[in-house]
């Protein structure tokens, strides 16, 4: 399956994803309250870092899959994948333990009120009963992951959300609550499980994870490759967690909620950027086993190139008009607060999605290791200055701190890696990344701060109607100053008089 079908079948699967989130998360916020939804999200991130159990195996079945599947070596693909399933089954159990002790003690660790200390305890069970079952159902995951058929993924993820977002809103509209919530989650990521089993069953038969195909030699291969991959999780999760329990931990919880409707729009907006970085590791993968690596330069710099494209607009539209968005989705006591979090997070966002795709590329040819330092620097810094700066400027400067080190990563360390792996130049990084595609979208920044002060929106659908009327300026823009001739001719349809004079050019 070609790469763009499954940039395409990531970004269908993604924005549909986006547009339940879009729609139900008002409603979840507004039936749960502030300080309910806050201990939810709080939860979440304390359940999230017992995703560290997946130890980086999950990326291994990957990776391993898509270059034995390959070379049609299915026997050693067998024993990645049993030896993997052994692992997260013991770990699963782990999970569920870990999550039963801080259940016990969460009362303790956080301000939550009485009254919902039990119901955050039934929920922090549930959220590790859930990370076990994930974790096993990851391998059946990462199997369908490495034969590149992310088009069967997505279907998958659209059915559960759509179900999901039917429970959801069902069992908040009978006043059910955060257990509720919880117990939801649990039965999709069964469901999932379900589904990725049989897919990769009908995928890839000649490949069956079973306990008694568990080697030494694949679980040292698994752990060679996933040591390194489960430091860059940890620090990755420390990065995207730690905010809410710095927050939770220092502020009254209600502010969590603050904080978390701008966190999670620029999670939203990472989404298109994940359809293209999630693929790029197993066709690495894929390059490096047929002895392709003259292509991965190219691949790097225009995935890289394309996501900053793609998220620029999103950015900007972030930053000149986020506050109004937020005040016309959310309501207006949400706008202030919120829309300065979302524009600070948003200058990092900007620069984070190429470093992404450099990250998704090197765990493809297995050069990812030399990325953990930086990460673990990045981290550190993450939890520091969002501590300190909390102090003085409360969720703002946590978001500050969130963005400072992100920053600094994206701009200077990720070309200079680049540069040490491929030997791409870092000027060539630099202009192809993000130079060219920000002077591309200098029309549809202006045409947006016009808008904003001429015409503001008094609801969503003019808000969304404006978007759409200066979207076509940052098209152009891109296919003016960024886009190559070749892209250009892929774009045009054959025998169109536009197609013939871009050949001309080249």
């Amino acid at each position: 399956m070609s790469r763009t079908r499954n940039v395409l079948s990531n970004w269908g699967g993604y924005a549909f994803t986006a547009g339940i989130n879009f729609v139900l998360s008002p409603f979840v916020v507004h039936s749960l309250g502030d300080a309910s939804y806050g201990i939810w999200v709080l939860l979440g991130s304390l359940v999230g870092y017992l995703g560290l159990l997946d130890l980086g195996v999950r990326a291994a079945v990957t990776r391993f899959i898509a270059k034995f599947h390959t070379q049609e070596n299915h026997l050693e693909a067998t024993r990645v994948a049993s030896s993997a399933l052994v692992v997260f089954s013991v770990i699963g159990l782990l999970a569920i333990a870990i999550a039963s002790i801080l259940a016990a003690f969460i009362g303790q660790i956080f301000e939550i009120p009485a009254d919902l200390v039990s119901v955050a305890g039934i929920v922090l069970i549930l959220g590790g009963v859930n990370i076990g079952v994930s974790l096993v159902s990851g391998v059946y995951g990462g199997v369908v992951a490495g034969l590149q058929r992310f088009d069967h993924i997505n279907a998958v993820e659209v059915v559960i959300g759509a179900f999901r977002a039917a429970a959801i809103f069902l069992a908040l509209n009978e006043g059910m609550g955060l257990v509720s919530l919880a117990a939801i989650q649990l039965g999709m990521s069964a469901a999932r499980g379900l589904a990725n089993y049989w897919l990769s069953r009908r995928l890839y038969p000649e490949m069956r994870a079973v306990f008694t195909e568990c080697r030494r030699k694949h679980l040292k291969m698994i752990f060679s490759f996933s040591a390194s991959v489960l430091l860059l999780q940890a620090s990755g999760m420390l990065i995207l967690f730690s905010d809410a329990v710095v927050i939770g931990s220092f502020l009254p919880i209600g502010m969590v909620t603050f904080f978390a409707i701008a966190a999670n729009l620029t999670e939203y907006a990472r989404a298109p950027i994940s359809g293209i970085s999630t693929i790029l590791t197993p066709s690495a993968s894929a390059l490096e086993a047929g002895d392709e690596r003259d292509d991965l330069q190219r691949v790097l710099l225009v995935g890289s190139r394309i996501s900053t494209l793609i998220i620029l607009p999103i950015v900007i539209t972030f930053m000149l008009r986020g506050q109004s968005f937020i005040g016309l989705w959310m309501g207006e006591e949400y706008a202030e607060p919120a829309g300065e979090v979302l524009y600070i997070l948003s200058l990092a966002l900007a620069v984070a999605v190429g470093y992404q795709v450099v990250v998704a590329t090197m765990m493809g040819i297995s050069k990812h290791r030399g990325l953990v330092p930086a990460f673990m620097v990045e981290a550190v810094f993450n939890v520091g200055l969002s501590v300190i700066w909390l102090q003085s400027y409360g969720i703002i400067g946590v978001a500050w701190g969130t963005t400072a080190p992100r920053l600094l990563a994206s701009l200077f360390f990720a070309p200079w890696y680049v540069k040490r792996v491929l030997g791409t130049p870092i000027s060539l990084f630099w202009r192809t990344v993000w130079i060219r595609p920000a002077v591309a979208m200098l029309p549809f920044a202006a045409g947006s701060w016009f808008i904003e002060q001429e015409w503001p929106a008094d609801n969503l659908i003019l808000y969304f109607a404006q978007v759409s009327l200066v979207l076509p300026l940052a098209a152009l823009g891109a296919w003016l100053v960024s886009l190559t001739h070749e892209e250009k001719s892929r774009l045009l349809p054959p025998g169109s008089v536009m197609r013939f004079v871009t050949r001309a050019h080249e």
